[in-house]
């Protein structure tokens, strides 16, 4: 049941933005009561944080975490990829902006990046700088997509793989 209202939360956020996250919607788009939510979560911020928790968890599970996500990755697998995740991207990118109004956020948000820049950085094997250099390209590529998915990035990857290939 907690798997089921984490993910519905997710979707409330993807739809409505973080100021739509509450008992009664998580509720209602997981088919269940509002005490059920009520029971498992004892704030909406303990709700958001086990979310992300399950985000990052999905994020590892199916490669959407990493730079083998898009480093190593052609224009229509990361199309695919977002697809795929486009909830999860929306819910992510909603919490960043929501980081900027509401500071106790941010240890939450900086969690984000922190998992995300160990897995560019394990994939890489490079220094902190062009780690953080090439995670930065793939974020603002899936910045792109969510606000708008038909977008090409084969020709950002296909400079990105340059760059890599001449930075090896």
């Amino acid at each position: 049941m907690k798997r089921a209202l984490q993910r519905a939360a997710v979707e409330v956020v993807a739809r409505e933005g973080l100021r739509g996250l509450t008992y009664r919607a998580v509720a209602r788009a997981a088919g269940c009561t509002t005490g059920a939510v009520q029971h498992h979560f004892s704030s909406i911020d303990d709700l958001l944080q086990s979310s992300l928790d399950w985000v990052l968890e999905e994020s590892a599970e199916n490669g959407l975490i990493g730079a083998r996500t898009g480093v190593f990755a052609d224009g229509e697998e990361i199309r695919k990829r977002y697809r795929d995740s486009a909830e999860i991207q929306i819910f992510q990118y909603q919490l960043i902006v929501e980081s900027a109004r509401r500071p106790e956020l941010r240890p939450v948000v900086r969690r984000l990046y922190r998992g995300y820049l160990a897995a560019v950085g394990k994939e890489l094997t490079a220094d902190d700088g062009f780690t953080q250099l090439v995670f930065y390209a793939l974020d603002g590529m899936f910045l792109h997509q969510v606000a708008d998915p038909d977008v090409d990035p084969g020709p950002a990857l296909e400079a990105l793989h340059v760059i890599l290939a001449n930075h090896n």
